[in-house]
């Protein structure tokens, strides 16, 4: 079993306008995200009633679902959330609390992980990820936690307990373990480009290759980690370049990559078109100070979050009715 931390923190006014003008130029998307986006209500069609839920309430119910988790840690608007889960959380007999994004981090995390405030700021995404760590067993316990996006309603209980069993196989080996999700077209349904890679893994998936040997895969909404085995001073930076369409993310990665030792990055993905899952293992691992280990795995629908774009608003409301039915079917 393992403990999950569910990641539902929220930017301020500046950086949530920042963001809507980044979305416009680089993805030519309208946003329309202007509340605490965990809680932007879904509907769905059942026995011909119209069912609303919160978003991050898909992912809650998932986790309460599996034996395989053992408590949630909720981190985000700790008021907003209690409000408007508290009911359904009583429902469960899994432990479960909610934390305030911003609650400073205890002077005993600081020195147990020789966090640098200025790197890691309290209600930043690793400020928030080391808070709910710390509030888990698996923090007493020195062990892996699974950390959760509160923004991708479509990922599935099995998917959740596939990528925890591959967890209990790698922990010993690896400080952060991700799943990389197969995408079998150009682009996703979303119309986003996925990265390309060799498979180099003894995770070999089914399905179309570039004629280079290369197949595209995209992040899920889940992780493992153990921050007891990297330096969490990186994780900031880390999260930032994670829109690599942007420009600017893309310099600032290459200069990473430089900087690490392997300065053929671009001309290896762009020109080359050989960079392997393996080698982007190692370049990771070496960034993070502590081993990383990338998993192959099917599930293009764990890919899909919702950023706060009207696109994909429209679009994961479509699915997650498309879902409904199906289960129904079944």
């Amino acid at each position: 079993m393992i403990s999950a931390v569910v990641m539902a923190g929220y930017n301020n006014k500046w950086e949530v306008k920042r963001y809507a003008k980044v979305v416009a130029e680089h993805y030519g998307e309208k946003f329309i995200e202007t509340g605490y986006k965990p809680l932007r209500e879904f509907k769905f069609i059942e026995n011909g009633e119209e069912i609303r839920k919160p978003l991050i309430q898909y992912t809650l119910e998932k986790l309460f679902e599996s034996d395989l988790i053992s408590e949630i840690v909720l981190i985000g608007h700790q008021m907003l959330l209690e409000q408007r889960l508290g009911k359904f959380i009583e429902q469960f007999e899994k432990p479960c609390c909610i934390l305030n994004q911003n609650t400073p981090i205890s002077e005993e995390v600081i020195q147990r992980f020789n966090i640098i405030p200025r790197k890691v700021k309290y209600n930043s995404v690793a400020g928030n990820l080391i808070k709910g760590y710390a509030a888990t067993t698996a923090y007493r316990d020195k062990k892996h936690a699974l950390f959760v996006a509160s923004d991708s309603p479509l990922t599935s209980k099995e998917f959740i307990e596939n990528f925890v069993h591959l967890i209990e196989k790698y922990q010993e080996a690896a400080a952060l373990i991700f799943p990389a999700v197969f995408i079998r077209g150009k682009r996703d349904k979303f119309g986003r480009l996925p990265l390309k890679l060799l498979n180099d893994t003894e995770y070999q998936l089914p399905g179309p290759k570039h004629s280079t040997g290369r197949q595209g895969f995209r992040l899920s909404s889940l992780m493992a980690a153990n921050p007891y085995l990297f330096d969490m001073n990186t994780a900031n930076a880390a999260y930032r370049l994670r829109k690599l369409l942007n420009p600017n993310a893309q310099v600032k990665l290459f200069k990473i990559t430089h900087n690490l030792g392997y300065p053929n990055v671009y001309s290896k993905y762009f020109i080359r078109r050989d960079l392997s899952i393996k080698e982007v293992e190692n370049i990771t691992s070496a960034y993070f100070n502590g081993k990383l280990k990338i998993i192959p795995m099917l599930g293009e629908e764990t890919t899909y979050d919702y950023d706060g774009t009207d696109l994909e608003f429209r679009i994961l409301t479509k699915m997650l009715n498309s879902n409904q039915k199906t289960q129904k079917q079944i």
